[in-house]
């Protein structure tokens, strides 16, 4: 129990630093040069706060098209790994590409999600 507060806090306190990191022209992102330097309950932290919004996001019922496709596969995929498993796929991608430090984290934890969901046609609409 103690250990699932550190890591909500944990996530908890990501978020906020993602959204004080905002500004009007640029969003801060963790990329490989991040996610180095944060120890592991902080990587858990990271994973389970995707996690979460995913889940407000698919049980809110809101968003269609990629995005709302995006989070129901990600809630679908933490059903069949652990968080720890992502974490050291995370680890390894960075590992394997030391030259792709700069690719978001967000962005290697979604690669699998993306390819499972149709491709948007302009505008947003999603191609029949």
């Amino acid at each position: 129990m103690k250990r699932a507060s550190i890591l909500a806090l944990t996530a908890a306190l990501i978020l906020m630093a993602v959204t004080a990191g905002l500004t009007a022209d640029q969003a801060f992102l963790w990329n490989g040069d991040h996610w180095k330097q944060v120890p592991l309950d902080g990587k858990v932290g990271y994973i389970f706060g995707i996690g979460n919004l995913a889940d407000f996001e698919v049980a809110a019922g809101g968003g269609r098209g990629r995005n709302a496709c995006i989070s129901r596969a990600f809630v679908a995929d933490l059903k069949k790994r652990t968080v720890m498993q992502i974490v050291q796929e995370v680890d390894k991608y960075y590992q394997d590409n030391p030259g792709k430090l700069n690719t978001s984290v967000l962005e290697v934890v979604l690669q699998r999600c993306t390819t499972v969901c149709p491709a948007e046609a302009p505008g947003g609409a999603t191609k029949k």
